[in-house]
């Protein structure tokens, strides 16, 4: 695609046709929803932006709706909503951050409840975080306002030829992107032994998909495994709706359910990462695992803190063998190994963060080896969001948290995210300089 770019210059203007960059997202979600609103806002600032292609198989936010599974759209968000698709409206772009910034003001989620008529019942109710499905639909509108360019399609295949990425997809289509940016949520991770499809053996996904069709006369020795905040919504889900003499197991290796940091000192190191590269390592893996991983948010916690009939169990799950009536875990804990049966086992430890690595072909293959040269992957990542050494760009925000930032990988900002991914395809303004260095500059030149 070619974009008419004009002289600045006093001369009379001269057209200059320049190739617009293609930017190619996998998944229309929060991430790639940032990234095309930040796209438009640059253009209305004046910037050439590149042309931002959100690919996805499913709806657009349709991981939040409860209709795809991941969720039954009832959960409360566990981010505030105020970190919307432009927090935390970073002084990125310049002289043209002030542009920016009020291009972005008509996507913000305090624009989207006044556009409803339900911008002061929010604030009169202490303002409330929104529900999964309510956050989608937020998310859709500012994706429609935005005009964003959505593919609905199944990607099969990411080859590096030359310079560019070939993007494959079902069936048989593919399109030419200068960079990608890989979102969404990969499978679920599993445990040894675990079936596909058996209906006493569910995940993070599939749980929510067959929810409604528990029955609470079977299923009355349930077994969680995980302890984040994925396995604390299934906890929360069955502890609602099963019989009083059921008992939950919630199977996690710390023994232990822990609730994620909310102080200011740890917040203020998602909204704005910049002493993060300073930490030692070992002190932003511990972050990470105190505020991130394997926790759960205040909101869950609150909830927990007053529901009956489940227990932490400490252990691992090694092995998984299912059964027509039940279903047998071996758990793993110090010297001790022991199996347990249970009706229904529910295992939430996650998700695959490098799920893209199955789409790239032998040449992009061979690239990200040589990138990522026996250390890992974690530790590639660049200021941008991308595998450093890798060309063409490759975006991985979801591997970002432990070099650039732990917000990247999740929703605390998607404006810095959006910003940090687009600046390697737009040219940033250059700084307004006083008239006297101007007239200095051009005395040099005639001298």
């Amino acid at each position: 695609m070619f974009k008419p770019v004009f002289s600045a210059s006093r001369q009379p203007a001269k057209v200059i046709l320049a190739i617009m960059p293609t930017l190619a997202v996998l998944g229309a979600g929060p991430k790639g929803i940032s990234i095309a609103v930040k796209a438009r806002a640059l253009e209305a600032a004046g910037l050439d932006a590149p042309r931002v292609v959100l690919i996805d198989r499913g709806a657009v936010a349709g991981n939040w709706s409860g209709r795809q599974g991941y969720t039954n759209g009832l959960q409360r968000l566990g981010t505030p909503p105020e970190k919307d698709v432009g927090f935390p409206y970073a002084d990125s772009w310049g002289p043209a951050s002030p542009a920016v910034t009020a291009a972005m003001a008509d996507y913000t989620w305090q624009r989207h409840l006044i556009a409803h008529g339900a911008y002061a019942d929010w604030v009169d109710r202490g303002r409330t975080r929104p529900t999964h499905r309510q956050w989608s639909w937020y998310l859709r509108e500012v994706a429609e306002k935005a005009r964003a360019e959505v593919i609905a399609a199944h990607v099969v295949g990411l080859e590096a030829d030359g310079e560019r990425w070939q993007v494959m997809m079902e069936p048989g289509a593919a399109i030419e992107a200068d960079g990608v940016v890989v979102t969404g949520a990969g499978p679920p991770i599993r445990v040894a032994g675990q079936p596909g499809g058996h209906p006493r053996v569910l995940d993070g996904r599939s749980y929510w998909l067959h929810e409604h069709a528990i029955s609470t006369r079977v299923a009355q020795n349930v077994c969680v495994i995980g302890s984040g905040e994925t396995a604390a919504s299934v906890v929360i889900s069955l502890v609602s709706k099963l019989p009083k003499h059921s008992a939950v197991d919630v199977l996690t290796s710390r023994g232990v359910l822990y609730s994620r940091g909310e102080s200011y000192e740890e917040n203020r190191l998602y909204s704005d990462p910049g002493d993060w590269p300073g930490l030692a390592e070992g002190h932003r893996r511990e972050f990470l695992v105190r505020t991130d991983r394997g926790v759960v948010s205040l909101q869950a916690e609150a909830i927990l803190n007053q529901s009956r009939g489940f227990r932490a169990l400490a252990g691992r799950a090694a092995a998984i063998q299912a059964g027509e009536r039940q279903v047998v875990v071996t758990i793993e804990y110090g010297d001790e190994r022991e199996r347990v049966a249970y009706d229904l086992v529910v295992v939430a430890i996650g998700f695959e963060p490098r799920w893209f690595e199955g789409l790239l072909g032998a040449q992009a293959r061979h690239r990200l080896d040589q990138a990522v040269a026996g250390t890992h992957l974690e530790r590639r990542i660049e200021a941008d969001l991308s595998v450093a050494a890798l060309h063409p760009p490759l975006h991985l925000p979801v591997a970002a948290g432990l070099a650039q930032g732990p917000g990247f990988p999740n929703l605390s900002c998607l404006g810095l995210l959006s910003d940090r991914i687009l600046r390697r395809y737009v040219v940033p303004p250059e700084p307004v300089r006083p008239a006297s260095e101007n007239r200095a500059q051009e005395r040099r030149q005639r001298v």
